[in-house]
Protein backbone atom coordinates (compact mmCIF):
# COMPACT_ATOMS: atom_id res chain seq x y z
CA UNK A 1 0.00 0.00 0.00
CA UNK A 2 1.61 3.25 -1.12
CA UNK A 3 -0.10 6.33 0.54
CA UNK A 4 -0.16 9.45 -1.12
CA UNK A 5 1.84 12.48 0.00
CA UNK A 6 -0.34 15.23 -2.44
CA UNK A 7 -1.84 17.26 0.76
CA UNK A 8 1.61 16.62 3.03
CA UNK A 9 5.08 18.71 4.09
CA UNK A 10 7.86 16.04 2.89
CA UNK A 11 10.83 15.63 5.02
CA UNK A 12 12.55 13.24 6.44
CA UNK A 13 10.32 12.60 9.78
CA UNK A 14 7.30 12.50 7.32
CA UNK A 15 9.03 9.43 5.50
CA UNK A 16 10.01 7.51 8.95
CA UNK A 17 5.88 8.03 9.33
CA UNK A 18 4.45 7.59 6.33
CA UNK A 19 4.30 3.56 6.23
CA UNK A 20 3.98 3.80 10.40
CA UNK A 21 2.16 0.41 11.54
CA UNK A 22 2.76 -0.92 7.86
CA UNK A 23 6.16 -1.13 8.22
CA UNK A 24 8.86 -1.81 11.20
CA UNK A 25 10.38 1.70 12.15
CA UNK A 26 14.12 0.10 12.48
CA UNK A 27 13.44 -1.30 8.82
CA UNK A 28 12.22 2.48 7.97
CA UNK A 29 15.47 3.69 9.00
CA UNK A 30 17.56 1.11 7.50
CA UNK A 31 15.87 2.12 4.08
CA UNK A 32 16.75 5.38 4.32
CA UNK A 33 19.68 5.08 5.37
CA UNK A 34 20.60 3.02 2.61
CA UNK A 35 18.37 6.43 0.13
CA UNK A 36 20.97 8.61 1.69
CA UNK A 37 23.81 6.83 2.16
CA UNK A 38 24.19 8.18 5.77
CA UNK A 39 24.41 6.69 9.21
CA UNK A 40 21.01 6.12 11.53
CA UNK A 41 21.71 9.13 13.44
CA UNK A 42 22.04 11.61 10.68
CA UNK A 43 18.04 11.07 9.61
CA UNK A 44 17.44 12.92 12.67
CA UNK A 45 19.82 15.91 12.96
CA UNK A 46 20.96 16.73 9.30
CA UNK A 47 17.93 18.37 7.10
CA UNK A 48 18.04 16.34 4.06
CA UNK A 49 15.67 18.32 0.35
CA UNK A 50 12.84 15.71 -0.08
CA UNK A 51 11.45 16.18 -2.95
CA UNK A 52 8.86 13.88 -5.64
CA UNK A 53 11.80 11.82 -6.84
CA UNK A 54 12.97 11.04 -3.49
CA UNK A 55 10.16 10.04 -2.33
CA UNK A 56 8.97 7.64 -5.49
CA UNK A 57 12.13 5.83 -4.85
CA UNK A 58 11.48 5.53 -0.95
CA UNK A 59 7.93 4.14 -2.20
CA UNK A 60 9.68 1.90 -4.34
CA UNK A 61 12.15 0.29 -1.88
CA UNK A 62 8.59 0.16 0.86
CA UNK A 63 7.19 -1.60 -2.21
CA UNK A 64 9.96 -4.01 -2.47
CA UNK A 65 9.36 -4.93 0.91
CA UNK A 66 5.60 -5.21 1.33
CA UNK A 67 6.19 -7.74 -1.10
CA UNK A 68 8.33 -10.08 0.88
CA UNK A 69 11.59 -8.83 0.26
CA UNK A 70 14.37 -8.76 3.32
CA UNK A 71 15.28 -5.56 3.95
CA UNK A 72 19.03 -6.52 3.93
CA UNK A 73 18.21 -7.87 -0.03
CA UNK A 74 17.14 -4.35 -0.58
CA UNK A 75 20.10 -2.53 0.85
CA UNK A 76 22.80 -4.76 0.33
CA UNK A 77 24.16 -4.93 3.64
CA UNK A 78 23.59 -6.29 6.74
CA UNK A 79 25.09 -5.79 10.57
CA UNK A 80 26.58 -8.46 12.27
CA UNK A 81 28.61 -7.79 15.44
CA UNK A 82 28.74 -4.17 14.98
CA UNK A 83 30.30 -4.36 11.60
CA UNK A 84 28.74 -4.22 7.72
CA UNK A 85 28.57 -7.31 5.76
CA UNK A 86 27.46 -7.80 1.90
CA UNK A 87 24.65 -10.10 1.18
CA UNK A 88 23.15 -10.83 -1.85
CA UNK A 89 20.78 -13.29 -2.82
CA UNK A 90 22.83 -15.63 -2.74
CA UNK A 91 23.64 -15.74 0.82
CA UNK A 92 22.00 -16.22 4.15
CA UNK A 93 21.34 -13.74 5.75
CA UNK A 94 23.77 -13.24 9.15
CA UNK A 95 20.85 -13.21 12.81
CA UNK A 96 22.16 -11.32 15.87
CA UNK A 97 21.44 -15.18 17.21
CA UNK A 98 24.38 -15.88 15.14
CA UNK A 99 26.59 -13.52 17.46
CA UNK A 100 26.50 -16.26 20.29
CA UNK A 101 29.11 -18.43 18.66
CA UNK A 102 31.29 -15.34 18.15
CA UNK A 103 30.99 -13.84 21.56
CA UNK A 104 32.08 -17.42 23.34
CA UNK A 105 35.36 -17.70 21.39
CA UNK A 106 36.08 -13.91 22.43
CA UNK A 107 35.34 -14.82 25.81
CA UNK A 108 37.51 -18.22 25.75
CA UNK A 109 40.85 -17.57 27.64
CA UNK A 110 42.69 -19.14 24.58
CA UNK A 111 43.28 -16.52 21.93
CA UNK A 112 45.50 -17.88 19.58
CA UNK A 113 44.20 -20.81 18.04
CA UNK A 114 43.21 -21.96 14.31
CA UNK A 115 39.47 -21.91 13.50
CA UNK A 116 37.63 -24.05 10.86
CA UNK A 117 33.96 -22.06 9.98
CA UNK A 118 31.79 -24.26 8.15
CA UNK A 119 29.07 -23.19 5.96
CA UNK A 120 30.65 -20.16 5.80
CA UNK A 121 27.81 -17.64 4.23
CA UNK A 122 28.76 -14.18 3.29
CA UNK A 123 31.82 -14.87 6.26
CA UNK A 124 30.08 -13.30 9.10
CA UNK A 125 31.33 -15.96 11.31
CA UNK A 126 35.25 -15.51 9.87
CA UNK A 127 35.68 -12.45 9.14
CA UNK A 128 34.38 -11.07 12.51
CA UNK A 129 36.41 -13.16 14.18
CA UNK A 130 39.53 -12.56 12.15
CA UNK A 131 38.51 -8.76 12.71
CA UNK A 132 37.59 -9.19 16.69
CA UNK A 133 41.03 -11.79 17.42
CA UNK A 134 43.89 -10.60 15.23
CA UNK A 135 46.23 -13.52 16.93
CA UNK A 136 44.06 -16.64 15.21
CA UNK A 137 44.47 -17.94 11.79
CA UNK A 138 40.98 -18.66 9.86
CA UNK A 139 39.77 -21.09 7.17
CA UNK A 140 36.37 -20.79 5.80
CA UNK A 141 34.78 -23.19 2.89
CA UNK A 142 30.95 -23.08 1.51
CA UNK A 143 29.86 -25.27 -0.99
CA UNK A 144 28.28 -21.88 -2.79
CA UNK A 145 30.65 -20.51 -5.22
CA UNK A 146 28.59 -17.44 -5.37
CA UNK A 147 28.61 -16.96 -1.65
CA UNK A 148 32.41 -17.75 -1.24
CA UNK A 149 32.93 -14.73 -3.17
CA UNK A 150 30.55 -12.56 -1.17
CA UNK A 151 32.41 -13.58 1.57
CA UNK A 152 35.90 -12.67 0.14
CA UNK A 153 34.38 -9.17 -0.55
CA UNK A 154 33.38 -8.65 3.10
CA UNK A 155 36.74 -9.99 4.41
CA UNK A 156 38.84 -7.58 2.03
CA UNK A 157 35.91 -4.90 3.08
CA UNK A 158 36.82 -5.62 6.51
CA UNK A 159 41.33 -5.35 5.35
CA UNK A 160 41.42 -9.42 6.88
CA UNK A 161 41.62 -10.85 3.24
CA UNK A 162 45.40 -12.15 4.46
CA UNK A 163 44.50 -13.43 7.60
CA UNK A 164 41.48 -16.12 5.86
CA UNK A 165 42.07 -18.85 3.65
CA UNK A 166 38.66 -19.43 1.68
CA UNK A 167 37.72 -22.95 0.02
CA UNK A 168 34.91 -24.26 -2.23
CA UNK A 169 33.61 -27.53 -1.11
CA UNK A 170 30.39 -29.81 0.66
CA UNK A 171 31.98 -29.53 4.55
CA UNK A 172 34.65 -31.12 5.08
CA UNK A 173 35.51 -31.75 1.35
CA UNK A 174 36.66 -28.29 0.66
CA UNK A 175 39.80 -29.46 2.85
CA UNK A 176 41.73 -31.20 -0.05
CA UNK A 177 43.11 -28.15 -0.85
CA UNK A 178 44.31 -27.15 2.64
CA UNK A 179 47.51 -28.19 3.15
CA UNK A 180 47.21 -28.27 6.94
CA UNK A 181 44.15 -29.28 7.98
CA UNK A 182 44.17 -29.66 11.67
CA UNK A 183 42.06 -27.11 13.84
CA UNK A 184 41.91 -26.25 17.48
CA UNK A 185 38.11 -25.54 16.76
CA UNK A 186 35.25 -25.49 14.21
CA UNK A 187 32.33 -23.43 14.25
CA UNK A 188 29.46 -23.60 12.32
CA UNK A 189 25.74 -22.32 11.89
CA UNK A 190 24.66 -25.24 9.28
CA UNK A 191 21.37 -25.45 7.65
CA UNK A 192 19.09 -26.97 10.01
CA UNK A 193 15.48 -26.61 8.99
CA UNK A 194 13.40 -29.83 8.42
CA UNK A 195 12.58 -30.54 4.63
CA UNK A 196 8.59 -30.31 5.33
CA UNK A 197 9.04 -26.91 7.39
CA UNK A 198 9.52 -25.04 4.10
CA UNK A 199 6.22 -24.29 3.37
CA UNK A 200 5.56 -22.86 6.50
CA UNK A 201 8.51 -20.55 6.34
CA UNK A 202 8.08 -16.46 6.90
CA UNK A 203 8.29 -14.99 3.18
CA UNK A 204 11.01 -12.97 3.61
CA UNK A 205 13.21 -16.59 4.91
CA UNK A 206 12.01 -17.99 1.33
CA UNK A 207 13.84 -15.36 -0.13
CA UNK A 208 16.89 -16.83 1.22
CA UNK A 209 19.32 -19.51 -0.77
CA UNK A 210 17.67 -23.29 0.15
CA UNK A 211 20.88 -24.15 0.10
CA UNK A 212 21.59 -22.44 3.20
CA UNK A 213 18.67 -23.35 5.48
CA UNK A 214 18.07 -27.43 4.23
CA UNK A 215 18.91 -29.68 6.74
CA UNK A 216 17.49 -32.33 5.47
CA UNK A 217 14.22 -34.73 6.41
CA UNK A 218 14.92 -33.88 9.78
CA UNK A 219 17.36 -30.80 9.89
CA UNK A 220 20.19 -32.68 10.99
CA UNK A 221 22.19 -34.05 8.11
CA UNK A 222 24.89 -31.67 8.36
CA UNK A 223 25.20 -32.47 12.22
CA UNK A 224 25.47 -35.85 11.19
CA UNK A 225 28.46 -35.15 8.87
CA UNK A 226 30.00 -33.15 11.77
CA UNK A 227 30.04 -35.82 14.01
CA UNK A 228 30.96 -38.04 11.92
CA UNK A 229 34.20 -36.53 10.41
CA UNK A 230 35.45 -33.90 12.48
CA UNK A 231 37.93 -35.94 14.13
CA UNK A 232 39.89 -36.22 12.12
CA UNK A 233 40.35 -32.25 11.39
CA UNK A 234 40.51 -31.66 14.95
CA UNK A 235 43.86 -31.29 17.34
CA UNK A 236 43.97 -33.05 20.02
CA UNK A 237 41.53 -32.19 22.65
CA UNK A 238 39.77 -29.63 20.56
CA UNK A 239 36.64 -28.38 20.30
CA UNK A 240 32.89 -28.02 18.10
CA UNK A 241 30.66 -24.90 18.22
CA UNK A 242 27.23 -25.36 16.95
CA UNK A 243 24.91 -22.87 16.37
CA UNK A 244 21.15 -25.42 16.84
CA UNK A 245 17.76 -25.12 16.04
CA UNK A 246 14.78 -24.60 18.40
CA UNK A 247 14.17 -28.65 20.00
CA UNK A 248 17.48 -29.74 18.65
CA UNK A 249 19.77 -30.57 22.00
CA UNK A 250 18.63 -34.07 22.60
CA UNK A 251 19.44 -35.31 19.20
CA UNK A 252 22.40 -33.54 18.80
CA UNK A 253 23.22 -35.31 22.00
CA UNK A 254 22.17 -38.37 20.87
CA UNK A 255 24.11 -38.42 17.15
CA UNK A 256 27.48 -36.98 19.13
CA UNK A 257 27.19 -39.90 21.69
CA UNK A 258 27.36 -42.26 19.15
CA UNK A 259 31.40 -41.83 18.79
CA UNK A 260 32.38 -42.14 22.23
CA UNK A 261 35.06 -39.13 21.75
CA UNK A 262 32.66 -36.21 22.67
CA UNK A 263 31.87 -34.34 25.55
CA UNK A 264 28.94 -32.04 25.51
CA UNK A 265 30.75 -29.15 27.12
CA UNK A 266 27.66 -26.47 28.15
CA UNK A 267 24.29 -25.24 25.56
CA UNK A 268 24.05 -21.79 25.46
CA UNK A 269 20.90 -19.96 25.33
CA UNK A 270 20.26 -16.86 23.25
CA UNK A 271 18.21 -13.78 24.07
CA UNK A 272 15.00 -15.29 24.45
CA UNK A 273 16.22 -18.16 26.56
CA UNK A 274 16.18 -20.48 23.38
CA UNK A 275 19.00 -23.26 23.64
CA UNK A 276 20.89 -21.67 20.30
CA UNK A 277 24.66 -23.32 20.57
CA UNK A 278 26.12 -26.28 21.87
CA UNK A 279 29.78 -26.16 22.49
CA UNK A 280 31.02 -30.20 22.22
CA UNK A 281 34.74 -30.86 23.18
CA UNK A 282 37.26 -33.72 21.17
CA UNK A 283 38.07 -36.34 23.93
Amino acid sequence: MILSSKTCKRDVFYLINKYSGIVSKVETEMLLEYLFNCARIDLYIRNFSINETIEELYDSLISRRLNGEPVQYITGCAEFMGLDFIVTKDTFIPRPETEILVNELLNSPDKSFRILDLCTGSGNIAVSLAKLMPQIEVTATDISEAALKIAEKNAARHNVSERIKFYKGNVFNALVFDKNPKFDIIVCNPPYVKKAEFPYLQNEVKQEPEIALNGGGDGLDFYRIIAKESHRYLEKCGSILLEIGFGQKQALKDIFSLYNIFEIHKIIKDFSGIERAMWINLL
